[in-house]
């Protein structure tokens, strides 16, 4: 199979009080985003990586990953307004003749060669794998601070990233939300509206989201014990 991946880059942090975007943030001794950029450069099914980054910090962000190197192609575009609308400008520098596409938060450091490629194997043997993770607490529905229910957690996955998806399916769902003004958070969300069923593959707590300043605290922590 001939797959490619998309970094998603797009977002500018403002969760964490910070002028300079989180993607950019140091851990580790590298910029957020060159470990996920490694790690599918590293994985022997990825064969296309496209960076989508901010449109403003396009420049800046090329000199950010200027150690970077990679043998394969490579291409950088910007984002969008929304989440969908950076991935379809990625989808569409992705190119057609690819088969899967793996999209993939720049803000999930953590992600390692071996799982990108679990996720396109089960892709490859499903027509599509996303990351999750059962949630183990206690879970409440809670409205004006109070509790009114409880959710039953066995059922209840938390949605990671990479999501793979073959690239005609991909396109497709992007398609149907741009025309009918539909808005989801995640790739699934859209795959699911155009009627196909979701896969799960067990995803990790070492590849949640960096979204505050706390999270990028936790992941300098986990990555001093990957070095």
């Amino acid at each position: 199979m001939k797959n490619a991946a998309i970094i998603v880059a797009g977002g500018l942090g403002h969760r964490m009080n910070s002028a300079l975007p989180k993607q950019f943030m140091n851990l580790g001794g590298k910029p957020v985003v060159q470990w996920s950029l490694e790690s599918f450069n590293q994985s022997e099914t990825v064969k296309k990586i496209v960076l989508v980054l901010p449109e403003d910090w396009i420049e800046d962000g090329k000199r950010y990953i200027s150690s970077f190197k990679t043998q394969k192609e490579f291409l950088i575009t910007k984002g969008g307004k929304l989440r969908q609308d950076s991935v379809r400008n990625g989808l569409e520098m992705v190119g057609e003749s690819f088969d899967f596409v793996a999209v993939h938060d720049a803000a999930r450091p953590g992600i390692t060669p071996e799982q990108i490629n679990n996720g396109f194997e089960m892709a490859e043997q499903n027509g599509n794998a996303i990351f999750a993770v059962p949630s183990y607490d206690t879970l409440a529905k809670v409205i004006d601070n109070e509790i009114i229910d409880n959710i039953d957690r066995n059922v209840i996955f938390r949605i990671q990233t990479p999501q793979i998806f073959r690239y005609d399916i991909l396109f497709k769902a992007l398609e149907k939300a741009k025309n009918e003004n539909i808005i989801g958070t995640d790739e699934a969300t859209l795959v699911r509206k155009i009627g196909y069923k979701i896969h799960i593959i067990l995803g990790s707590e070492k590849i949640a989201k960096i979204t505050t300043n706390e999270d990028l605290e936790i992941a300098e922590f986990l990555f001093s014990k990957r070095n």
